[in-house]
């Protein structure tokens, strides 16, 4: 059987409850770390794809030599309706390399809270998700390519689409609070606290709500996995 390949951009920002759904359903991934310089995978080779998110933006294709093989690579599987799902960076990479455009944000955004979603995207097993408790923490943010509509939004940002076979989600529904506090401390309490951020809050909001919140996620990726298995049957 083919494997789910899951694009990894750097060590901070692992797959988190994706993987646990992916063992789960029990369909075989591979992880490859473009960080390391390993190869993308050969789309003959999978039968779906997952691109998380990463400290750098989807705009910044001269530091980080593999974001422009990686947008062709998406917009190779979206004309194959291979399944994609893209997080956080990820869904900035679908968003510019499906006609869209991703660039720096006015302020980051870093919440723990529900999202507003379109109607159409509550009737979306993948989406509707984000009407709960979900973690957002980005600096950068995007415009969906011509003609597709937003499906979830924030008060300031952009968080969800859908094209052909993609999906993409701007907030990160993988982070668990152990990803989460490695992420603040990563950035930093002090400068979020300057930008207005409560990081001892945000984080016991999402240890209170950390079995709701796995099992939200755990529904909403199995959503999407049924969606690669129906592809590949």
């Amino acid at each position: 059987m083919k494997p789910i390949a899951i694009l990894q951009h750097n060590d901070e920002v692992p797959p988190g409850y994706l993987a646990d759904a992916i063992d789960e359903a029990e369909l075989p991934s591979v992880v490859v770390r473009l960080d390391l310089g390993q190869p993308l995978p050969d789309l003959d080779d999978v039968r779906g794809l997952v691109s998380l998110g990463g400290v750098m933006g989807a705009y910044e294709e001269d530091q980080y030599a593999f974001l422009a093989p990686e947008k062709e690579l998406l917009r190779r599987a979206v004309a194959r309706d291979i399944p994609i799902l893209g997080i956080c960076l990820g869904c900035q990479l679908l968003a510019a390399a499906l006609g869209g455009s991703a660039f720096k944000a006015d302020s980051h955004e870093v919440e723990f809270g529900p999202l507003w979603v379109a109607p159409s995207g509550i009737e979306d097993a993948v989406i509707a998700p984000l009407a709960n408790a979900v973690l957002s923490f980005h600096g950068d943010t995007w415009e969906p390519p011509p003609g597709v509509e937003v499906l979830a939004t924030s008060s300031r940002y952009p968080h969800a689409f859908r094209l052909g076979s993609a999906v993409g989600v701007q907030a990160h529904p993988e982070a668990s609070p152990e990803i989460a506090r490695n992420w603040v401390e990563r950035y930093g309490r002090d400068k979020l606290r300057s930008e207005g951020i409560d990081p001892e809050r945000l984080l016991a909001d999402m240890a209170a709500a950390e079995g709701a919140n796995a099992n939200r996620a755990a529904a909403m990726f199995a959503a999407w996995l049924q969606e690669v298995v129906a592809a590949g049957s």
